[in-house]
């Protein structure tokens, strides 16, 4: 299997399905990215069902949290029966949780949360909605740190091509690379082995960054190499100018959309080849939704 996409499948995602982007914008997405949590949407479209959609998700992405959003009005598809579904089946291997926008009465959200919470018995919780986004963003950061969404990881790191590069100048010669990952707080990059001699925890000044065409600058002291054959790894530790770990403000509110956007467009384009091979292998019109599913594997990619 490919290393990238070995990276981009592991860690705990939330996908919230069928969002209404009226309350729940797809800006607050690089908000909770700041704070560990890798979150994205799922929306239907005519490829494929979105019963068919979650299953390729589901058999191929590890540790998933799903978030419904039950008020959305799609043909074919009565919520509280492709929810219990797909609890039933999965019993415990994906949390499901509920939202909905805010009810009128309260009889009505009792008879919503029954539904939902004791009739099917999603653990993430039923979560209602205010009418003002500015609201809902908090809403959603308690209910992604209830369910411990951050998974294991405290920074989210987003896996980088070529368009993610730096250069900086050691012992009066200057080096120049491509990263292969970064976050608020770390980097990496690979060099041969007797390119670059560095002791660990020395402090590299000046580093320039380009990622995504953002251009900043950053200081980074190394945390840890390893060999692998003829290369070496090298992972840094971002370092402020006042000298505490991590990123200037300014630079790190200038960065998060840019690492949104690349680990963004990593998941998608997992996705879209896999529902491109469940489409070649099971045909569109598949008699069952599953079939075709248990043949993928993302080796094949």
């Amino acid at each position: 299997m490919n290393t990238s996409i070995k990276d981009i499948i592991a860690g705990r995602k939330t996908f919230f399905i069928c969002p209404d982007t009226s309350l729940i914008p797809e800006s607050f997405m690089e908000e909770y990215l700041a704070q560990g949590y890798e979150c994205y949407f799922v929306t239907n479209d005519k490829r494929l069902s979105l019963q068919e959609k979650l299953e390729i998700i589901i058999s191929v992405f590890n540790d998933v949290i799903l978030f419904f959003n039950v008020d959305a009005n799609i043909p074919g598809i009565y919520w509280p029966a492709m929810i219990k579904a797909i609890n039933d089946k999965y019993q415990g291997r994906v949390l499901i949780g509920a939202l909905y926008t805010k009810r009128q009465t309260k009889e009505e959200k009792n008879k919503i949360e029954k539904m939902f919470l004791y009739d099917i018995g999603i653990t993430c919780g039923c979560i209602q909605l205010e009418y003002q986004k500015k609201i809902n963003f908090g809403i959603i950061e308690k209910v992604l740190f209830a369910n411990q969404a951050m998974g294991r990881r405290k920074n989210v790191r987003a896996l980088c091509n070529n368009s993610c590069t730096f250069t900086f100048t050691y012992n009066n010669h200057q080096y120049s690379s491509t990263l292969n990952d970064i976050s608020l707080s770390h980097f990496s990059s690979t060099f041969d082995a007797e390119a670059l001699k560095l002791p660990e925890y020395e402090k590299i000044e000046d580093i320039q960054f380009t990622v995504k065409g953002l251009h900043f600058r950053s200081s980074a002291v190394l945390f840890m190499s390893r060999q692998n054959e003829d290369k070496m790894l090298y992972v840094f530790t971002f370092v402020s100018k006042t000298g505490a770990s991590g990123l200037d403000l300014m630079t790190k509110q200038l960065l998060i959309p840019r690492l949104y956007q690349i680990m963004d467009e990593n998941t998608s384009s997992l996705l879209n080849q896999l529902y491109t091979t469940y489409i070649e292998r099971a045909g569109a019109n598949a008699d069952e939704v599953g079939e075709g599913i248990e043949a993928m594997d993302v080796e094949d990619l």
